[in-house]
C-alpha cells in the first residue's frame, strides 16, 4: 500500500526542533565509515556542496602523507602524494581548485584531479616571517561572490590574499595595519568581508578591526560580570554579523561595527573550554561544537543541543514552515491539508479547505512548489508537488503561465538535484545553490568532476543548447581521453570516433587533434584529423604536422578560395611551413603582391599598395602606389575604399602646401593652422574633409595649448557645449603640466570623471570630496595612500569613511 502524504510529511517534520519562532532540523546525508578521527586532520570543504580535502596534521613515519580529495559521500576522487613542507591550511577556490598554504609562505594550487596548476611565494615578507595561521573566507551577498584567504605570520602581521582563481601572476596580496598589542598572542581572529576585506582580532577582552589603513579598537558592552577572554570568533558570509565566544562559555553576537548586540548567552559550563568550533548558519543562528556536543543558538534566548555525529543541520526555511508547520494558516498549508484530506477519502473537508483559500489559490500552489524545492527527501518533494498539482486543477483556465512554468521547472530541477545527491555522486547541493550557479555552471562542475555521462543526460533533460551543453561535455570528455596514456593511440581514436559519431551534435575534431599534438601523440592526432569536416580547422593542423600535400589536397577539396590560394602558394615552396612566415615579411612583399594579382585578390593587393605608399621615399613612387591602390579597389567595386584613397591623396596635397610631411594627418594640419593663427584655413580644412566635431575640437584644444594661448582656449570652451566634454580640456592642460588651467575645467566635467583628474593634478582634497560624493570607499583608501604624508587629507578621508560606513 502506497504511503500517504500525511505520514510522509509527518516523518519530514519529526526532527524539527524549535528555536524561538523558527525551527532547526537535522538529517543524515551520507553514512561515512572512514575509520578516522577528523580532529587529527586538516579538512577543507568546497562551497556549493563541492568536494572535501583531508590531510593528516602529523606526519606518519611509516608512510608519506597524502592529501585525499573525495565527495561529501566519501567517494575518493583523487590523492596527492605530499613531499613538501608543513601545510598550515587547506582551502578551496570558488571554481573548485584546492589551495595549500605552507608554513614557508608559499601556496600551491591543484585541480580536483590532483594536477598541479601553479605554485608561488605569496610574498617575500611572509616567507621571511613564516605563516602561523591561515583562514579561508568567502563573501556572498546578493549577486556578489568572491573568496580568498588571510594569514597571520609569526610576527603577528596579517595579510589578505585574493584573486587566487585568476592564475599565478594575478594573485593580489594586501598587508593590513599592525596589531597594537603585537606583543600579546591573539585569542582568536577571523577575516571580515564587506566592500573590502579586513580582519577582526581579539586580545583577551579587546577587539580590534585591522584594515590596510589603520587598526580600530572596539569596546563590547556585554553583560558578563568578569572580563571576557574571547577564544573564538565567527563572521557571517555577508559580513554583517559577528559572534564571539569566551573560555567560560559566554557568547556575544551582534553587528560587525560592535555597536549593537543581537544576543548574549551563558552556557554555564562547569569548566573552561579548551577547544571550540563556531560557525554561522545564515543570519539567524550559529552552531558551536564543544566536546562532541553540538549547540545550536538562535539570536533570541532559545537554544538546543545534539550529540555530535555525521549529521547535517540547518534552519528550516520559511518556505517549508509556511506549508509543513502544524497549525499554520498560510494558503500553502491549507492547500496541503486539503490534498491530505482528499487522499484520505475526506473529499468534503478538502473542498472546505479549497473554498477557504479560493482567492489565494495561486499563491497556495506557489508556496507548495517552493516548499518542495527546499526538501531533500524525494517522497516529501513528491507529496508537496502533488498538493501543488491538486491546487492547479481548481484554477482551470485562470491559471497563470508563470505558475505552470514554476511547477515544471521545479520538477525538472529537483529531478536533476536528486540524481546528483545519490551516494555514488555525492553532491548534496540545494535548489537555491543550484539556481545561483545556473544550469550551465552546474554542468561545468560535473565536467570538472569527470561525470560526463551524467552531464550529457542532464543537458538533454534540461534541453540546454548543444553549444553550451552536449558539445562542451563531449569535447572535454575527448580531451580527457587524449591524456589517458594507459590506452594505445588506436584504441583512443576508435573510442573517440565511435562516441562522437553516436552523438547528435557536431564536435570539432580539430581541437581534440591539437590536444593530441600537444601530448606528443602525433599518430592519434593524424587519425582524428581525418574526421574533421571543417577545412579551416583541418588544413592548418596538417600544415603544422608537415603534411603539405595532404593540406593542399584538403584545401582544394574544400572549395574555400582563401585556403586554396594559401596552399597553392606554399605548394611551390620547398619548405612550406618556413616560407609561409617569410612571404609575410618585407623582403617577400613583391612576391606576395604578384600572387594576389594572379588570384584577383583586388582588396588584398590594394591594401598592400596603400601600405607601400607610406614607405616609399620618392614622391613620384608614392603617388603611383596610391594610384595603383585606387585602381585595385575600383576593380573590387569597393566604393568606400576608392573614395578613401581619393580623400587621402587630396589631403596629402594640402599638407604638402602647408609645409608638413606627407604622412601628416588631418588633425596635424588643423593643429598647424591653429598654432600659426590661420583659423580660416583650419575651418576650411574642416569643411573640405568633413571633419567630425570630435576630431576638430581635439585638434583645436591641442593647438591652443601647444602655443600656450589659454585665454583663447577659455573663449573656445564657452562657444557651445563641448562635444568631447570638459574632460578633454583638463586632459590637454595636464599633459602640458598647466595644473592651474586644468583645475578650471575639472569642476565642469562629469562627476564620475573628476576623481582621476584631481589625482593627476595632485589635488587630493578635491579627489576625496568626489570619492565621498560617489560613495566609493576604495577610492578614499587610494587617496589616503597617495596623501599619506599629509595628515589633513588622511583625517578628511577617515571622516568621510566613517560617514559612509555609518560609524
Amino acid at each position: 500500500m502506497a504511503e500517504r502524504a500525511a505520514d510522509i510529511q509527518a516523518s519530514a517534520t519529526a526532527d524539527w526542533n524549535p528555536l524561538g519562532e523558527v525551527y532547526v532540523k537535522r538529517y543524515l546525508n551520507y553514512e561515512l565509515d572512514w575509520g578516522i578521527n577528523l580532529a587529527d586532520y586538516l579538512v577543507a570543504m568546497s562551497p556549493f556542496a563541492g568536494p572535501v580535502a583531508l590531510m593528516p596534521k602529523q606526519r606518519q613515519t611509516s608512510m608519506k602523507p597524502e592529501i585525499t580529495i573525495c565527495t561529501l559521500a566519501g567517494k575518493k576522487i583523487s590523492t596527492i602524494p605530499w613531499e613538501g613542507g608543513r601545510v598550515i591550511e587547506l582551502g578551496w577556490t570558488l571554481s573548485e581548485n584546492l589551495v595549500c598554504v605552507l608554513e614557508d609562505g608559499s601556496m600551491i594550487v591543484y585541480d580536483i584531479n590532483g594536477q598541479l596548476l601553479y605554485s608561488r611565494i605569496i610574498q617575500r615578507e611572509i616567507q621571511t616571517s613564516r605563516v602561523q595561521e591561515c583562514k579561508f573566507f568567502s563573501y556572498t551577498d546578493k549577486d556578489k561572490v568572491f573568496g580568498g584567504f588571510a594569514v597571520m605570520t609569526c610576527n603577528m602581521e596579517f595579510y589578505i590574499i585574493v584573486d587566487i582563481d585568476k592564475g599565478k601572476d594575478e594573485v593580489r596580496v594586501k598587508k593590513l595595519a599592525a596589531l597594537p598589542d603585537a606583543a600579546s598572542k591573539p585569542g582568536c581572529w577571523a577575516p571580515l568581508c564587506k566592500e573590502s576585506t579586513s580582519v577582526i582580532v581579539t586580545v583577551e577582552d579587546r577587539v580590534y578591526l585591522l584594515s590596510h589603513l589603520d587598526a580600530t579598537l572596539y569596546e563590547i558592552n556585554c553583560g558578563k560580570k568578569s572580563a571576557a577572554c574571547w577564544m573564538e570568533v565567527a563572521v557571517t558570509l555577508n559580513g554583517k554579523a559577528v559572534a564571539l565566544f569566551d573560555r567560560e562559555g559566554y557568547m556575544w553576537a551582534g553587528t560587525t561595527d560592535f555597536k549593537s548586540s543581537d544576543t548574549e548567552f551563558d552556557l554555564q559550563l562547569k569548566q573552561k573550554v579548551a577547544r571550540v568550533q563556531m560557525q554561522w548558519g545564515e543570519m539567524d543562528y550559529f552552531v558551536l561544537v564543544i566536546d562532541r556536543i553540538m549547540f545550536v543558538k538562535g539570536l533570541g534566548k532559545h537554544w538546543c543541543k545534539y550529540p555530535f555525529h555525521n549529521y547535517a543541520q540547518g534552519l528550516v526555511s520559511t518556505k517549508s514552515l509556511n506549508v509543513l508547520r502544524i497549525g499554520v494558516m498560510e494558503p500553502g498549508a491549507l492547500l496541503n491539508d486539503a490534498y491530505k484530506e482528499y487522499e484520505g477519502d475526506e473529499s468534503h473537508k478538502a473542498d472546505e479547505f479549497v473554498r477557504f483559500i479560493k482567492d489565494k489559490l495561486s499563491n497556495a500552489v506557489l508556496q507548495c512548489i517552493d516548499a518542495a524545492g527546499e526538501e531533500f527527501v524525494p517522497k516529501v518533494q513528491k507529496s508537496l508537488l502533488k498538493s501543488a498539482n491538486f491546487g492547479k486543477g481548481f484554477l482551470g483556465s485562470e491559471i497563470q503561465p508563470e505558475l505552470v512554468n514554476a511547477f515544471v521547472e521545479t520538477c525538472r530541477e529537483l529531478r536533476v538535484l536528486n540524481s546528483v545527491r545519490l551516494n555514488k555522486i555525492g553532491i548534496p547541493i540545494t535548489l537555491r545553490q543550484y539556481r545561483r550557479l545556473s544550469s550551465g555552471v552546474f554542468v561545468d562542475r560535473l565536467i570538472y568532476h569527470g561525470l560526463y555521462h551524467l552531464a550529457l543526460e542532464i543537458c538533454d533533460f534540461l534541453k540546454i543548447p548543444p553549444s553550451e551543453g552536449a558539445v562542451k561535455v563531449l569535447r572535454n570528455w575527448a580531451l580527457r581521453k587524449v591524456q589517458d596514456k594507459s590506452m594505445s593511440d588506436a584504441d583512443v581514436a576508435q573510442k573517440i570516433k565511435r562516441r562522437l559519431k553516436d552523438a547528435n551534435v557536431v564536435v570539432s575534431y580539430g581541437e581534440i587533434a591539437r590536444a593530441a599534438m600537444d601530448a606528443k601523440r602525433l599518430t592519434l592526432a593524424a587519425d582524428l584529423l581525418r574526421n574533421e569536416v571543417f577545412a579551416q580547422d583541418q588544413v592548418p593542423l596538417l600544415m603544422e604536422m608537415d603534411s603539405d600535400s595532404a593540406a593542399l589536397e584538403k584545401a582544394i577539396e574544400s572549395g574555400d578560395p582563401k585556403l586554396k590560394r594559401y596552399y597553392q602558394m606554399l605548394h611551390f615552396r620547398p619548405v612550406a611551413a618556413a616560407l609561409c612566415s617569410k612571404v609575410l615579411k618585407e623582403t617577400d612583399q613583391e612576391q606576395l603582391l604578384r600572387l594576389y594579382r594572379q588570384e584577383s585578390l583586388f582588396i588584398e593587393s590594394g591594401c598592400m599598395y596603400f601600405a607601400q605608399s607610406f614607405t616609399a621615399r620618392d614622391p613620384d613612387t608614392r603617388k603611383q602606389r596610391l594610384f595603383d591602390a585606387q585602381k585595385e579597389f575600383r576593380d573590387a567595386q569597393d566604393n568606400f575604399a576608392t573614395k578613401a584613397i581619393e580623400e587621402h591623396a587630396k589631403l596629402t596635397t594640402e599638407v604638402i602646401k602647408l609645409g608638413l610631411k606627407e604622412t601628416a594627418t588631418l588633425s596635424d594640419a588643423v593643429i598647424w593652422c591653429v598654432k600659426n593663427r590661420q583659423s580660416r584655413q583650419a575651418e576650411q580644412l574642416r569643411k573640405d574633409f568633413k571633419m567630425t566635431d570630435h576630431q576638430y575640437w581635439w585638434a583645436m584644444i591641442r593647438g591652443l595649448c601647444d602655443i600656450g594661448d589659454y585665454a583663447e582656449l577659455d573663449r573656445f570652451s564657452k562657444q557651445k557645449k563641448p562635444p568631447i566634454g570638459f574632460e578633454a580640456f583638463a586632459e590637454v592642460c595636464i599633459v602640458h603640466e598647466n595644473y592651474r588651467e586644468a583645475a578650471k575645467y575639472i569642476p565642469k566635467a562629469a562627476l564620475e570623471n573628476r576623481y582621476h583628474l584631481y589625482l593627476r593634478i595632485q589635488d587630493y582634497s578635491k579627489a576625496a570630496d568626489v570619492a565621498y560624493q560617489t560613495r566609493n570607499i576604495s577610492r578614499l583608501d587610494e587617496v589616503a595612500i597617495k596623501a599619506a604624508r599629509t595628515p589633513e587629507i588622511v583625517d578628511l578621508v577617515r571622516q568621510y569613511k566613517a560617514k559612509l560606513e555609518g560609524r
